[in-house]
C-alpha cells in the first residue's frame, strides 16, 4: 500500500508541474513583448467640408494626445497635407504630401481629463495655396488628406500606420487621418440649364407637391400635374411639363444676369411617392452633372451640388 501511496503522490508532483509550466503559445509571446503606444484622440471635428466656391471655408478639428505618461512624453505634432484627386474630367493632379505645420508641446493645453489637448485648422484657400494648385485643377468631389505625426521625447513616432488593433495602452481609437472633401454648393446663382426628372410611385401625379424656384424674386414651380380635379389649382402652377402621371421632365434656364436662385420643396398630399433629380448642364449645354436627388423630399430648401 506504501508503495502504491508514493506511486501517486510522484505522478500528482508531476501534474502539478506540468500544469504551472508556461505552454508555447503566441499570446505569451504578445505579452512578453508588451509596449505602450501612444495615440491622437479625435475630440471633436467642428468643420470637415471644403466649398469650392468659398475658398474661407474650413477643415478643424480639436484632438487629445495620450502616452503611457498621460502626456509627459508629447515632444511635437507634425501636420501633413495632401491633394487626393478624385475626379478626371479636369485632368489628374499628382501632388506630393507636405509637411503643412508643427504643433509643439506647448501648442497644447490640458483638457478634460487631464490630457493635452490641441485644434487644427486649415481654410480651403490656405491649403490650396500650399498645395500650389490652381482653381482648374480641383473640383467638387476630389478632397484635401490630412495626416497627424506624434513625435515622442524619446524617440517614438506614431501615424497612421500604427493606429490599429495592436495599438496597446490606450481605450479609444486613433485615426490620425482626416478627408476633408471639397463641395460645389453654390452662394449665388449658378447661371445654366436645370431640368428636374421627376416621378411619382403610384402614378397619380404630384398631387399638390411641387419644387419651387425663386430667381431674383421671381418663383415658378414644377411637378407632375395631377389628374384629380381637386388638384386643379395646383396643376395651374406647374410650368410647362413632358411626360405621364409617373413620371416626366421639366426644365428652367437660369441666366448669365441672375443674382440669387433658391431651390425649394412644397409638400402636397402622399408625398411620400415623390422623388425628383436635378440635373445641370451650363448655358452652353456642357459640364453635365447631378446637382440633387432625393426620394420622398422633406419640405425645405434643397443645397445644390453645382461644379464648374
Amino acid at each position: 500500500m506504501k508503495k502504491i501511496i508514493q506511486s501517486f503522490l510522484g505522478i500528482f508532483t508531476l501534474l502539478i508541474f506540468v500544469q504551472c509550466s508556461e505552454p508555447e503559445n503566441p499570446i505569451y509571446t504578445v505579452l512578453d513583448n508588451f509596449t505602450n503606444g501612444a495615440i491622437i484622440r479625435t475630440v471633436e471635428i467642428k468643420s470637415a467640408e471644403f466649398n469650392s466656391f468659398d475658398d474661407s471655408t474650413f477643415f478643424e478639428v480639436m484632438i487629445e494626445e495620450q502616452d503611457e505618461e498621460n502626456g509627459a512624453l508629447l515632444q511635437e505634432v507634425r501636420v501633413y497635407i495632401n491633394f487626393d484627386d478624385n475626379t478626371s474630367s479636369n485632368g489628374t493632379t499628382s501632388k506630393a504630401e507636405l509637411l503643412y505645420q508643427t504643433i509643439p508641446a506647448s501648442g497644447f493645453t490640458v483638457g478634460d481629463f487631464g490630457l493635452p489637448r490641441a485644434s487644427f485648422k486649415i481654410s480651403l484657400a490656405e491649403a490650396v495655396n500650399a498645395l500650389s494648385l490652381s482653381s482648374s485643377e480641383f473640383t467638387g468631389g476630389d478632397a484635401i488628406d490630412i495626416r497627424f505625426e506624434l513625435q515622442l521625447t524619446d524617440g517614438r513616432v506614431f501615424t497612421n500606420s500604427d493606429s490599429t488593433g495592436s495599438l496597446q495602452g490606450s481605450f479609444f481609437s486613433s485615426p490620425y487621418t482626416y478627408k476633408s472633401v471639397i463641395k460645389c454648393i453654390p452662394l449665388a446663382a449658378v447661371p445654366g440649364i436645370y431640368t428636374f426628372e421627376m416621378a411619382d410611385s403610384y402614378g397619380d401625379g404630384w398631387q399638390g407637391s411641387q419644387i419651387k424656384v425663386t430667381v431674383d424674386g421671381t418663383t415658378t414651380y414644377y411637378g407632375i400635374p395631377s389628374p384629380y380635379s381637386s388638384d386643379a389649382a395646383h396643376n395651374a402652377l406647374i410650368e410647362a411639363y413632358s411626360g405621364n402621371d409617373s413620371s416626366g421632365t421639366s426644365q428652367i434656364t437660369i441666366p448669365a444676369t441672375a443674382q440669387n436662385m433658391r431651390f425649394e420643396f412644397i409638400r402636397g398630399r402622399f408625398a411620400g411617392e415623390c422623388s425628383f433629380t436635378i440635373k445641370y448642364t451650363d448655358l452652353d449645354g456642357n459640364n453635365a452633372q447631378n446637382a440633387f436627388s432625393e426620394s420622398n423630399p422633406a419640405a425645405s430648401e434643397k443645397v445644390l451640388s453645382v461644379c464648374q
